[in-house]
């Protein structure tokens, strides 16, 4: 019997890498149908899937549900069923919504509208053009990606994207964010099974990228992820200055917009939004002490936010307050929680005076200041604490624990416990503190021969391949030949 043709929702695929790697793939395996969501101002359209059959959603355009030319009471009702069952994803997307904080705040009522017309309209679309996948160039954590995902989830309908890990140019085919990259987890399991547990970690032979990889996080010193080494966020004087400089009479045009009404309300709302992240910061910056590493302590760097490592990756720990709170209701009571901020600024709806002050509150809590070296943290702590961040991958080299409260390839790693409840974090506190359980480095050299078995070499994300050592083609080759086997396997037939 021979497989149906796919009618694809396709997310993210839009930079000039990624949509080579997605026409790479259309070639050897063309789609019937495919709703593109992408980002940029006009389609692009894709070879594989005749014009006529592809539907551009800009996302820019549909974040806050202006879908162009659609009549709203044609679409399927929601119902009560429907709501109740997607809960969860609810919750998500309110959260995630955050994203787009970075300028002015959103309110609930705006956010609930938002939610139940993206779900009214793509639970319509779902059916009305017969989807049979999702494929997405990275974890679903946008909106309206978030809704598309669970709905699928919710209908049977497969969904494939990259899950990024902390490797240049290492990514994995998943399907589920909460169970990551099951395959790896998998054959990590195997190939431990066969090693004897004498064997010296170093005969384990790893390609080259992953051997020199080992050999950097074995090192005390500590090595800063090439992703993170890039300038991501741009001083907002450098930007003016840029602007300024590459197109003096659009710097000209904008000028005059602030002398507007709408203008100068906007400029208020901005300094008061720089007012209250001074404060914040502030309030951190005085209460940070020069940490005791003689004392026992929990090291604590907390993510950037908002960002796809709490949402949805954290699940129901995206408020990071609700790990220290945890950790310290099960911490033996002479051992410390050391909180570092990330180096990144985080959006000012994420890092308010009131989450230091609540950080604070917490009696065994102690803010690092932010110039103390990460590394030096990591070397002296008892076990790190993370949602998904690059310290939860590193410290097991190192020796250290995790205290891993979200869902990422690494969370099947040694020493990694996964905290879904109180007794779970019960459970890990005794194995670290009472058992006093380390990660050994050959359990560590397994898990990167794993990786390198069930990895892609390749990714999807611009901010990985902004540092890639692989060529455009080079990249798509992997990436799409990673789909391919994928979808064959899906629409095996």
């Amino acid at each position: 019997m021979a497989a149906a043709p796919i009618r694809a929702i396709i997310g993210r695929f839009a930079l000039d890498f990624s949509q080579q790697t997605m026409e790479d793939v259309l070639h050897e395996m063309p789609f019937a149908f495919g709703a593109i969501l992408s980002t940029g101002t006009t389609p692009r359209y894709l070879r594989g899937i005749p014009q006529e059959h592809q539907q551009w959603f800009i996302s820019s355009q549909i974040r806050g549900c202006e879908y162009a030319g659609v009549e709203w009471q044609s679409l399927a009702p929601v119902d009560e069923e429907l709501i109740e069952r997607m809960r969860e994803c609810e919750a998500t997307f309110m959260e995630a919504v955050s994203r787009l904080e970075w300028k002015r705040s959103i309110p609930y009522a705006v956010r609930k509208r938002w939610y139940l017309r993206h779900l009214r309209f793509w639970n319509d679309y779902l059916t009305r053009y017969r989807i049979n996948l999702y494929l997405s160039a990275w974890i679903p954590h946008e909106i309206p990606d978030i809704i598309i995902d669970a709905l699928c989830k919710l209908r049977g309908i497969p969904v494939a994207y990259f899950g990024l890990s902390s490797i240049r140019d290492t990514s994995f085919i998943e399907r589920d964010w909460e169970e990551s990259a099951v395959q790896l987890g998998v054959r990590y399991t195997e190939l431990l099974a066969q090693t004897d547990p004498a064997t010296d970690p170093l005969t384990i032979p790893l390609e080259e990228r992953f051997d020199q990889r080992y050999r950097a996080l074995v090192m005390p010193r500590g090595e800063v992820p090439a992703i993170e080494q890039q300038e991501v966020d741009v001083p907002y004087w450098k930007s003016v200055r840029r602007l300024v400089a590459g197109n003096p009479f659009g710097a000209l045009m904008r000028s005059v917009t602030y002398a507007t009404p709408r203008g100068i309300a906007r400029a208020l709302q901005t300094w008061q939004r720089r007012r209250r992240v001074a404060e914040g910061v502030a309030f951190y910056n005085a209460h940070a002490v020069e940490p005791d590493l003689k004392r026992d302590y929990v090291y604590m760097p907390l993510n950037f936010q908002p960002e796809a490592t709490t949402v949805p990756q954290a699940g129901g720990y995206a408020d990071l307050i609700l790990t220290a709170e945890l950790l310290h209701a099960t911490l033996p009571p002479d051992v410390l929680i050391y909180v570092k901020e990330h180096p990144r600024p985080s959006g000012p709806e994420k890092r308010t005076l009131d989450f230091y002050k609540d950080f604070a509150a917490i009696p065994r809590v102690r803010f690092v200041p932010r110039s103390f070296n990460t590394f030096v943290l990591r070397e002296h702590c008892r076990a790190i604490a993370t949602t998904a961040g690059t310290a939860g991958f590193e410290g097991p080299f190192r020796g250290k624990p995790i205290f891993l409260f979200g869902h990422c390839f690494y969370q099947f790693a040694p020493g990694t416990h996964r905290i879904h409840s109180l007794d779970d974090c019960r459970a890990a506190v005794r194995e670290i503190f009472t058992e006093r359980k380390t990660p050994t480095l050959l359990e560590c050299r397994v898990f990167l021969k794993a990786i390198e078995e069930t990895c892609v070499h390749g990714v999807l994300d611009p901010f990985c391949f902004n540092v890639s050592h692989l060529s455009q083609d080079e990249n798509a080759k992997n990436c799409s030949r990673a789909i391919i086997d994928e979808l064959r396997t899906i629409f095996k037939g």
